[in-house]
């Protein structure tokens, strides 16, 4: 009998070092950062929770991308209060529905306190997951909000704990200086080729299914009639995910075209993810439109890699570009074109960076892949 079909790619191996030190007392608070588009909500709802639900801790999850800014801080407000409240929270929440008084309440900072001093009776430890937490950041008086929620969870004596997401462009390094100081900062890493393959499955299961069916109900009008059912193998789909920079949101879109889409090529239906992700692109450069010797030097930054003018490096380039010189002048030509379209910029020090966090992450992943694609 087959499995049942699951587009969630299980990460319960990387939710337990939140957890891990949470639970040790290691960090009172976790940030988990990632880039847009790289999969933390759906790392924190279907990864974090159900483990932590797993290993005796009670869960809430809060997203603040879900809420308008007008309205985030007293919604957000209205969930901490109604997590402080454990097992009574159902009772808080009809009391509000039914249009209660409520009581003059005291500030922010002791009402948090003395909310979140209820958990310490509870049997199980309680764990919020504030998703988004930059968004409350974006708020007039959000970062002093925020140090007030820190500072409440603070004090339950391990009782009640934190697990926050935010949105970085740029690293650990563009992270506010709140969450650096009073949170242990974890990255998402790449979700790696296991990703891919797992989706390779989901589409061989789900394609199959439809020629069982047909077969079975002699469905000759389906538009799965013909089809060449495994065409986008699990080659085909990694390189995709190499060309769509290994954003997991842009490539399980493309899967679901194929399925959804049978008689659409995979070759078509990259093309139309990667026109979608250059929507979106910080650069006006895209990959197709760069040259060999581009694509070589962003693999090398991204690599860490530096000294672009010396005579091995300038050999090793020749040799890639199949030409019989690379000089000095063509690579500053090519280094001064990726920042004037806004793919690489330079600190004071003279450092190259990578401006686009997803193709940093790309080509650090499968650097080899990305430089001799065409």
């Amino acid at each position: 009998m087959p499995s049942p079909i699951s587009w969630h790619f299980g990460r319960a191996e990387l939710a337990s070092i939140p957890l891990a030190a949470l639970h040790t007392g290691l960090a009172q608070a976790v940030t988990v950062i990632a880039p847009r588009q790289m999969g933390k909500s759906e790392f924190l709802q279907q990864d974090v929770l159900p483990y932590a639900e797993q290993n005796g801790w009670r869960v809430r999850y809060f997203s603040c991308a879900s809420v308008s800014p007008r309205v985030l801080q007293r919604r957000l407000e209205e969930a901490i209060s109604d997590f402080a409240a454990g097992e009574k929270w159902l009772m808080r929440q009809f009391a509000r529905l039914s249009g209660q008084k409520a009581e003059a309440r005291p500030g922010l900072a002791a009402r948090l306190v003395g909310e979140l001093a209820q958990l310490r009776g509870e049997k199980k430890r309680s764990l919020l997951l504030l998703d988004d937490v930059d968004r409350v950041l974006q708020l007039p008086q959000g970062d002093a909000f925020l140090r007030e929620i820190l500072s409440a969870f603070a004090s339950t004596n391990g009782q009640a704990r934190l697990i926050l997401s935010a949105t970085t462009q740029s690293g650990q390094q563009g992270l506010p200086a709140l969450l650096q100081q009073h949170s242990m900062i974890v990255a998402l890493p790449d979700i790696g080729d296991g990703f891919v393959l797992h989706l390779a499955q989901q589409y061989q299961q789900l394609t199959q299914s439809k020629r069982q069916n047909d077969t079975l109900f002699g469905k000759l009008g389906s538009p799965y009639q013909g089809i060449t059912w495994g065409q986008a193998d699990e080659g085909i789909l990694l390189d995709a995910f190499q060309r769509l920079q290994r954003i997991p949101y842009y490539f399980r879109a493309l899967v679901e075209d194929l399925v959804l889409n049978p008689e659409r090529s995979p070759a078509e239906a990259l093309q139309t993810q990667l026109a979608r992700l250059q929507r979106h692109r910080v650069s006006v450069l895209s990959w197709e439109e760069m040259s060999r010797l581009d694509r070589l030097l962003l693999a090398q930054i991204a690599q860490g890699l530096t000294g672009f003018y010396g005579s091995e490096m300038r050999a090793h380039l020749a040799e890639q570009t199949g030409s019989a010189l690379v000089s000095t002048s063509q690579i500053q030509s090519s280094l001064k074109k990726l920042i004037r379209n806004r793919v690489l910029a330079q600190d004071s020090a003279g450092r190259f960076q990578i401006i686009d966090p997803h193709l940093a992450v790309a080509l650090a992943a499968g650097g080899a892949t990305l430089q001799t694609a065409v």
